[in-house]
């Protein structure tokens, strides 16, 4: 293929999803610095003992919708959340006290701004349909580093040459220096993230089956003892998150960071006599998303892992917008 023809896909592409691109930089962004952020403009809470499942559930419940999953204080002064449904479908969350069962902000996904940044970066609020959008945008970033690397592609020996951004040229030749120098500087840790990202989200696209099952009112001491016992099997693992399916069950997700990074093992129990149904060790888990989570996030690499996604969010979005701006002062300088 003749490079010019690289440069025309590239274009197009570019064009084509530059604003999908910016967005899920900019969502992305957020989702790596959400502890902090959550900090500044999340609800607070008070540090103490945590009251037990059921009492979290009950003031989730309280809201007038069902839990669909419940996450304990991930850490001192942090809010338990809670996942919850509407009638219709429709996602409701609330923000409850650890300590107290208060509910401090609930609403929908406009009243958190984290967890709505997470439902725009991975589906565009916007269910399987939204969830193909992002899985296709993660395949045009592929391409777009790949043009744009083929494109670039020095002969020998003229590398750094070809990475220089000659100062003494117009301002709009400079800024397609800089374009490209930046592109080629970050276009292998691109083509990772896009990789990592499709993987994500191309298993959610495929529809399981859910087995048929019946509503189940459980009791606050049933819950708290099917807790109990899934807690037995891991003593040493915080719970990271409960799930409330329509049956009689909860699943208990329990962190196993000596495995990796973002791993849990997996605990279903029956909530009427608190038997464990099925326990899945995180080393034996078949969920892709335990290794390629921690990959795509950079926290496998900790502190340095998020330093450089961070850089790379912000290279990522000086590419979206000046990508269009090149363009249309090409168009101008045609007219």
């Amino acid at each position: 293929m003749r490079r010019s023809a690289f440069l025309t896909w590239h274009r197009r592409l570019a064009l084509l999803f530059a604003p999908l691109l910016l967005l899920q930089v900019l969502t992305g962004a957020v989702l790596l610095l959400k502890e902090p952020l959550g900090r500044v403009i999340g609800p607070q809470a008070s540090d103490g003992p945590p009251l037990h499942p059921s009492a979290l559930v009950a003031a989730a419940v309280a809201t007038g919708f069902r839990v669909m999953r419940l996450y304990p204080a991930s850490h001192p002064g942090a809010p338990a959340m809670a996942h919850l449904a509407a009638a219709d479908g429709t996602a409701r969350y609330a923000a409850i006290e650890p300590t107290s069962g208060v509910v401090l902000r609930q609403g929908g996904i406009a009243d958190f701004p984290i967890e709505s940044a997470l439902e725009w970066h991975y589906r565009l609020i916007w269910g399987t349909t939204g969830l193909a959008v992002v899985a296709l945008n993660g395949l045009a970033l592929l391409v777009l580093a790949g043009t744009g690397l083929a494109f670039w592609l020095p002969p020998k020996g003229r590398w750094r040459k070809s990475l220089s951004v000659n100062s003494r040229m117009p301002a709009r030749i400079k800024l397609r220096h800089w374009h490209r120098s930046t592109g080629v500087v970050v276009s292998l840790m691109v083509l990772f993230s896009a990789f990592t990202g499709i993987l994500l989200a191309v298993p959610d696209l495929i529809p399981a089956t859910a087995a048929p099952a019946n509503a189940y009112a459980a009791s606050p001491a049933q819950i708290d003892r099917a807790v109990a016992a899934a807690q037995r099997t891991y003593p040493d693992a915080a719970i990271r998150d409960i799930r409330f399916p329509p049956a009689d069950r909860i699943d208990v997700n329990l962190l196993a960071p000596e495995v990796r990074p973002l791993a849990v093992h997996a605990v279903q129990v029956r909530l009427s006599d608190a038997k464990v149904l099925k326990i899945v060790p995180a080393a034996q888990s078949t969920a892709l998303w335990m290794t390629v989570m921690p990959l795509h996030t950079g926290q496998s690499a900790g502190v340095a892992g998020m330093i450089v996604l961070i850089l790379e969010a912000l290279a990522l979005a000086a590419l979206s917008i000046t990508g269009p701006m090149m363009w249309w002062q090409q168009r101008k300088l045609r007219k």
